[in-house]
């Protein structure tokens, strides 16, 4: 069965069920499954069909969800687009996936828009909302004369083959397009209902955006698998997220940790009942002891954390009653996940000893998008190649210490420090630069800037970042930039970071 026969289920065996809320629309699950039925055959007509790309830039809507599992019925392959991203970013991304059309929502437009100059070779520019433009189709022309029957796939679609790609800055400066598979994505869903007991019953908020691995795979599928529903949303405001979940009675939401300090720091957060919530799901960064016991001491709830990869979904969890006589770690690998700790000879190293952290499971993308070699490399030997360092204690519990590759992580946003180099190395005044993670309360990271400046030259910090703004997106801009003299380096002349996040340290 592939992820877009869910939908179909669903509608077969309970079709009176609630499927969806998304402000005031409430969809049954026969309605959305004929919403998803229209659109699957829509994009049908315009040979979208399996294994061709569909790029998508919205934010969470039900005509996402819609898109993503008509996709996942035809065989059509979603390239989900972080919206936050600038320009140049967006560009490239398209670029590499080479998408047959994009569908994107009117308040996208302007970046949107630019890049129909760009001769990526985009058949079909499809907008969702307002008026459509010269050389566009509006989505909801599209779908509003198509059959709301089953749609007839010209190929059969099976758990093996690409759901989506989704582009992660991986170990290298540029992205990549992870390809995730339908069968990877039935067993993330797997390990929800056997570690988390997410059942028919469960209602899941949505606010975590649905372009990224966390929502998908932690917020949707899960739950829909089970046959419970979601409610959509975004995190715009901590005070109305809180009066969400009371509202509507949620039962779990995954968030990154600076959500959850948000909205414990709300006026609302004293009077708000939330004994209807069973768990909340905390991923992309260390979530802080004190928001743990605030949680657990005021409300009675408890966090399920756990280590997770674009490539991978979620590879361990760190159950509620370990939460806090465990802090700091995320747990131990799921049911279906085999993880091992390595040297540099890949040989497993003793409880304790720090190591590579490579894994292997039904749950493990397929490789990166048109990149075999880098895919070779990643898998070798089987087992996928994490980049992160990690050790175990005596207990068997998982302790991540850093990473082989320099990525920061901030706010669950990956930002691999080459991409902001070039872009500071790409004005005037700047000789070079180096960009490393800078430790913050609320983010877990944000990137700090050590910037040489060419001979004669004087610039400000708020003239650098000025001169960064759409050349990088805003969560990857520095939040402190440094100037040097020179940089330290090794003996092949690289630029010695670990001395620069000394330096930070120690003021």
């Amino acid at each position: 069965m592939n992820i877009g026969e869910w939908i179909e289920k669903r509608a077969f065996t309970h079709p009176d069920r609630e499927f969806l809320k998304d402000g005031e629309r409430v969809e049954s699950n026969r309605a959305f499954n004929e919403r998803v039925n229209r659109t699957a055959r829509a994009l049908q007509n315009l040979d979208i069909v399996k294994g061709e790309r569909l790029a998508l830039l919205m934010g969470n809507t039900s005509e996402f969800l819609e898109i993503f599992f008509a996709c996942a019925k035809t065989g059509a392959i979603l390239v989900p687009v972080n919206y936050r991203l600038a320009g140049p970013e967006i560009e490239y991304i398209l670029r590499d996936s080479a998408p047959r059309g994009l569908v994107y929502a009117a308040e996208f437009t302007e970046k949107a828009a630019p890049l129909k100059d760009s001769n990526l070779g985009i058949r079909h520019w499809i907008r969702h909302g307002g008026d459509s433009l010269p050389g566009e189709s509006l989505l909801a022309d599209l779908t509003a004369t198509e059959s709301d029957g089953e749609p007839s796939p010209m190929e059969e679609v099976t758990p093996e083959d690409p759901l989506f790609i989704m582009y992660t800055s991986g170990t290298t400066g540029d992205p990549k397009g992870a390809v995730l598979t339908h069968g990877n994505i039935l067993f993330g869903a797997v390990h929800s209902l056997i570690g988390y007991g997410v059942n028919r019953t469960y209602r899941s908020l949505v606010v975590a955006p649905l372009f990224h691995i966390g929502a998908l795979a932690a917020s949707v599928t899960p739950v829909i698998y089970a046959g419970g529903s979601v409610v959509l949303s975004g995190f715009f405001n901590a005070s109305e997220v809180l009066l969400t979940i009371v509202r509507e009675r949620i039962n779990y939401m995954f968030a990154v940790p600076v959500m959850f300090q948000l909205m414990s720091d709300t006026p609302e957060w004293a009077g708000a009942d939330l004994s209807h919530v069973h768990f909340f799901i905390s991923g992309g960064a260390p979530i802080p002891l004190p928001v743990i016991r605030k949680y657990q001491d005021e409300k009675g709830i408890g966090f399920v954390q756990g280590y997770a990869l674009t490539e991978t979904g979620r590879l361990t969890s760190l159950d509620l009653e370990d939460a806090v006589r465990k802090a700091g770690s995320v747990g131990k690998e799921v049911f279906h996940v085999r993880l091992r700790i390595v040297d540099d000879q890949d040989r497993d190293v003793a409880p304790g000893e720090p190591g590579e952290i490579v894994v292997r499971g039904p749950n493990v993308f397929a490789g990166y998008w048109r990149k075999p070699k880098e895919t070779a490399e990643a898998k070798k030997g089987g087992w996928f190649r994490t980049g992160d360092m990690g050790r175990r204690d005596e207990d068997g519990f998982l302790y991540i210490i850093g990473r082989k590759v320099e990525m920061i992580i901030s706010s669950g946003e990956n930002i691999y420090p080459a991409e902001v180099e070039r872009a500071i190395q790409s004005l005037p005044a700047v000789k070079e630069a180096a960009a490393v993670g800078m430790p913050d309360p609320k983010r877990g990271e944000v990137v700090a800037a050590f910037v040489l400046l060419r001979e004669g030259e004087a610039v400000t910090e708020e003239e650098i970042l000025a001169g960064l703004q759409g050349k990088i997106a805003p969560f990857k801009m520095p939040k402190r930039v440094f100037f040097v003299d020179s940089f330290p380096r090794n003996p092949g002349g690289k630029i010695l970071k670990r001395i620069l996040q000394k330096r930070l340290r120690e003021g």
